[in-house]
């Protein structure tokens, strides 16, 4: 009996499954090097340029209701309906 040799559907499919795989590696080097170009460019920068006087504002606004909410907090803190404060003494026990 002679014996037949011929490639299994296994083989073809690892042969295209190698194909599509190394195709779309090449996409997607081609779209990064594009995008990389565009943004040593400057044209697909999609930050606006950061206002300097805008930027200190927002600051200054984060700034002010955190200092809202800690006079808040120790307001709360004095109010004679309070929770009793619990003192945590495995932090006190570790800083010694």
């Amino acid at each position: 009996m002679r014996r037949r040799y011929f490639p299994s559907i296994l083989l073809y499919a690892f042969g295209l499954a190698l194909a599509l795989s190394l195709t779309y590696n090449g996409f997607l080097l081609y779209e990064q090097s594009r995008l990389k170009s565009m943004t040593e460019y400057g044209l697909g920068s999609a930050v606006p340029p950061i206002d300097p006087i805008n930027w200190q504002q927002q600051l200054s606004d984060c700034e002010h209701a955190n200092q809202l909410k800690d006079s808040l907090i120790r307001q709360l803190e004095q109010a004679p309906n309070a929770p009793p404060q619990v003192v945590d003494t495995s932090q006190h026990a570790a800083a010694r």
